[in-house]
């Protein structure tokens, strides 16, 4: 083979033109075209074509501007490309079209997202996971995409109900299980790096740490059984010094109660739920709160957020009876209020006080104070 067949076998390629794709298009070849001129899989012009489009319309708009200014790619190889144009007029009808049309599409862009954005959030999250789990990017026909996004969220549900699963057992006492399980996933993900890899392992394995390492850090126990629990006990022999549930929500009344003078511990333990405690308005009230994440409301006194710690001790006179409480929560809320205040079921625990509720709040606790002349 001479020097004049290699040049004739690989001529010099001309510059490259932007033109709408004849074999790679949906609907008018834009995002195909786009792809082929800055050579990446098109599936990411469309997927930031339909994102925009979700966003006041901007994406239906920007299509619609390439179908008038990208030429279409020639039917037959060495054709003049048809279609499209950069001439004034079109580009002027161009400007035109986004001034008439942008209002009208801003507020159906708005509802549509509203439907949309959830949709196609889910959408891109199980093309993703099965990315991960089995190592097939986004490409392909529109139905080889769908097909793993749905197979993608089929296992992202799936690991999470894993990790859900693990956190329960780990708060219910099984955390050595939980613990085994994990180490043998891991060892079983370093054998594959060798032999042939398990990556559909790795997200569940990856959530269920998530999962119980939070539970253990947020020291959460199921320990005292799930539900309901309302306490309202009549006389001191009722009173219990310790009340303790794993999940649910937890009631104790005291208004009823005679407490006697000086000091009555009052221990509580919740895992995860809301702890309401209703005091008479003559009682002193020492606290000690620790919730790994959620809020303390005592007596109008508020701290939350992640790793609370609430505490407020007081000093009473002696003959004033004092309730010492002191509180472990994993997750959730404490409430603590006098008889005076609404009822906890008026707006929850995210209530807004009005002036009389603050000018109160402000006197809460009141029978702590020591009278001036001891």
């Amino acid at each position: 083979m001479d020097a004049n067949d290699t040049q004739q076998q690989d001529p010099t390629p001309g510059p490259r033109k932007l033109l709408r794709s004849r074999q790679d298009r949906l609907i008018g070849g834009v995002c195909g075209g786009l792809g082929r001129y800055f050579n990446v899989d098109p599936i990411l012009f469309r997927i930031g074509i339909a994102v925009l489009a979700l966003v006041g319309g901007a994406g239906l708009l920007l299509y619609l501007a390439g179908l008038l200014l990208i030429p279409s790619e020639p039917a037959v190889p060495g054709a003049e490309p048809t279609g499209g144009g950069r001439s004034v007029p079109v580009v002027v009808g161009v400007v035109v079209l986004l001034i008439v049309a942008w209002p009208f599409l801003l507020g159906g862009g708005v509802i549509a997202a509203a439907v949309l954005v959830p949709i196609s959030a889910l959408a891109i999250a199980g093309v993703l996971v099965w990315w991960l789990v089995s190592g097939e990017g986004p490409s392909g026909e529109p139905k080889d995409i769908a097909l793993r996004a749905a197979l993608g969220l089929g296992i992202l549900i799936l690991s999470f109900a894993v990790a859900l699963g693990a956190a329960i057992a780990a708060a219910a006492g099984g955390g050595t299980i939980v613990a085994i399980a994990l180490i043998l996933a891991g060892l079983v993900i370093a054998a594959g790096a060798f032999v042939r890899p398990v990556r559909w392992l790795i997200l569940p394995a990856v959530l269920m740490a998530l999962s119980t390492g939070s539970v253990a850090a947020a020291d959460i126990s199921l320990d005292g059984g799930v539900g309901e629990r309302h306490y309202r006990p009549a006389s001191m022999a009722d009173l219990h010094d310790r009340y303790e549930l794993g999940m649910g929500e937890l009631d104790i009344d005291l208004r009823d109660l005679e407490l006697p003078p000086g000091d009555t511990p009052l221990e509580i333990d919740l895992g995860i739920g809301d702890v309401q405690i209703t005091v008479p308005t003559d009682v002193c009230v020492a606290s000690r709160a620790d919730i790994g994440m959620g809020e303390a409301n005592i007596l109008g006194r508020t701290n939350g957020g992640v790793d609370v710690s609430f505490e407020e001790h007081p000093e009473a006179p002696p003959t004033a009876s004092r309730l010492v409480l002191d509180a472990d929560i994993g997750v959730g809320a404490l409430q603590v209020r006098d008889a005076d205040d609404l009822p906890f079921g008026f707006d929850g625990f995210s209530r807004e006080f009005d002036s009389h509720d603050l000018e109160r709040d402000s006197d809460a606790n009141s029978a702590c104070r020591v009278p001036a002349d001891e």
